[in-house]
């Protein structure tokens, strides 16, 4: 599922079932915080098995039950540009937890701030919180009228100056259809200027709207595919240019099981083989020839799976990377010195322990389940 899949399917869960988040779903979380802080220069934390700061209140619209799990933002107090971020890379955070299965619900008010502020170092600063782990099995009574009402209260649009302009515009507006905000009031409005760029300005205010503000603003980044936006009240977002990179997770049988072969790059980092496409070659030709230029290793590529991650590698550009399965078929195995520190094969958890990125190893876990479901399914036809 990607960001704006789960941007689509995403909704607001006010009650939660008892019990610890699985620990490959907590360290993927653990493992796109941390990519997140770095990028962000915010200190997201996720906190496990405290639910204190949503045992004390008095009952109200909107209070969440069964909550253990909760996701804080915080960042120094002295960023003027602190709540927009939080909203902008904590939306990120939520859409890739909802990708993973999990519930979410940003939480403006109704906690125990108090609760929280043991999580902060010195010269930092509070602005929400969100719940994060599993849905109970049937809604209850609380929660369906809760749901009735939301749904009541519809899809508020985008609002827009202007109806015309390119496609990636419209897109991005419809995602920003499908963003989160307090009390549904989506107080913000976007306008495609006249020399291509995009201005989003606030209408009215409220206690959380730039926070609402920079998840609008991260959904419309999703939805126009990449670009990059300026903080604050007018700020201006300018469409990235787009790239196309194809590779594969290489995969053998080996001891009963399966072997994984992930490359070091040269900038530390390990994931699979992939590399821009090059002239009118095919998807399918381009993962075949990165494999052989970075492995030495020639490869059958299975279609049947493809899956696409989208990232930006450096500002103004978006890359769509297509990842299908592949197994060896000959050649000899050797790096290309040039771009690959070095090559490894491992078994699914080491393999998943050892990517580095949070995107790559989604990668893994679906090309895990597609081979194991393809296994079973030739056991079945052969029986």
């Amino acid at each position: 599922m990607t960001l704006l899949d789960a941007a689509s399917v995403r909704r607001s869960h006010r009650s939660y079932r008892p019990g610890p988040i699985h620990p490959a779903q907590r360290q993927q979380l653990e493992k796109t915080i941390s990519q997140l802080n770095s990028r962000s220069g915010l200190r997201l934390q996720l906190i496990c098995g405290q639910p204190e700061p949503f045992r004390s209140l008095s009952k109200s619209y909107g209070l969440l039950t069964g909550v253990e799990h909760y996701v804080v933002f915080a960042g120094p107090e002295g960023d003027p540009d602190l709540e927009e971020k939080c909203g902008y890379y904590g939306e990120e955070l939520l859409l890739t937890a909802v990708s993973m299965g999990l519930a979410t619900c940003w939480v403006g008010g109704t906690y125990d701030k108090k609760s929280c502020l043991c999580h902060l170092a010195e010269g930092e600063r509070l602005v929400c919180v969100a719940a994060i782990g599993y849905p109970p099995e049937k809604p209850g009574l609380r929660e369906q009228v809760i749901r009735r009402a939301a749904k009541g209260m519809g899809r508020k649009p985008a609002a827009a100056d202007a109806q015309e302009g390119p496609s990636w515009f419209a897109a991005g507006l419809a995602s920003v259809a499908l963003a989160p905000s307090a009390l549904n009031r989506r107080g913000y409005r976007f306008a495609l200027l006249p020399d291509g760029t995009v201005q989003a300005r606030l209408e009215g205010g409220g206690a959380f709207a730039l926070v609402d503000l920079g998840i609008a603003k991260y959904h419309f980044a999703l939805g126009a595919h990449g670009g990059e936006w300026a903080w604050g009240d007018g700020g201006i977002f300018r469409k990235a240019a787009e790239e196309k990179s194809c590779g594969a997770v290489i995969w053998r049988a080996e001891g009963g099981g399966r072997q994984y072969l992930l490359a070091r790059h040269n900038g530390g980092h390990w994931s699979f083989p992939k590399g821009h496409v090059e002239g009118k070659e095919t998807e399918e030709e381009t993962a075949a020839r990165e494999i052989l230029e970075e492995t030495g290793l020639t490869a059958a590529i299975d279609t049947g799976f493809r899956h696409v991650v989208t990232y930006s590698p450096k500002p103004g550009v978006v890359k769509d990377v297509v990842f299908f399965t592949a197994t060896p078929t000959g050649g000899r195995e050797h790096p290309q010195e040039s771009e690959i520190a070095g090559l490894g094969w491992f078994p699914f958890r080491e393999a998943r322990e050892r990517i580095t990125y949070a995107s790559d190893e989604e990668i893994l876990l679906a090309a895990e389940g597609y081979l194991e479901r393809k296994q079973k399914e030739m056991r079945t036809t052969e029986c």
